[in-house]
């Protein structure tokens, strides 16, 4: 098990990356009941000094997720917590889903785009010619919304590692109904080809 400084704020308080306002305040809340100094359930497992340090974690990991600006800054200084697992459960949501805001059902939508690679251009492309903002794209993925314009620009250099970028192209190919295989493997043959030069 890692040791309290070496957990995320959002390990602290075993919340997800995404979690809402409503679920911080909820973990707060356990974890100030479970680590209070007077209980039971953790007497005999913490000292006196490790149960302050774990209170004192749980604090800061709550002041920081709070507020929206720390927690956009905090995200930024740690990108792998940008990709975001899928939850089990169905998350409450204060936006409505992407299709509610555009109009638009992608299950239906064919595009004609032949046998060009997906890359970013192409995927700028689709989602422009869909008619959908990089702003609606982001609140569907929960991936920031400069991430997006590095994938779309083929920015290589800005773009976080393989494993994560894999994970957003992903989310982003699914959102626009294209094969998140496909749009993968056009981005890896474009790092192939960019080395080549």
């Amino acid at each position: 098990m890692k040791q309290i400084e070496e957990q995320t704020h959002y390990e602290i308080l075993e919340i997800s990356p995404d979690a809402t306002i409503k679920e911080i305040q909820q973990a707060y809340d356990r974890a100030k009941e479970t680590f209070h100094s007077d209980s039971l359930a953790i007497y005999s497992l913490f000292s006196d000094q490790d149960i302050i340090k774990i209170q004192s974690a749980i604090e800061e990991a709550y002041r920081v997720l709070m507020d929206e600006a720390l927690r956009r800054s905090y995200d930024r200084t740690h990108p792998h917590l940008i990709e975001r697992p899928q939850r089990e459960k169905q998350k409450e949501k204060s936006s409505k889903p992407l299709e509610a805001q555009t109009g638009l059902s992608f299950t239906d939508i064919s595009l004609e785009i032949g046998e060009v690679p997906y890359r970013g251009k192409s995927l700028k492309q689709i989602r422009e010619k869909l008619g959908i903002d990089l702003k609606a794209i982001s609140a569907e993925t929960k991936i920031n919304i400069k991430t997006l314009e590095w994938i779309e620009e083929e920015d290589l250099e800005h773009l976080p590692a393989t494993v994560y970028l894999k994970g957003f192209l992903k989310a982003y190919a699914k959102v626009l109904n294209l094969d998140p295989q496909r749009l993968i493997e056009g981005y890896l043959q474009l790092f192939q080809e960019r080395k080549k030069r």
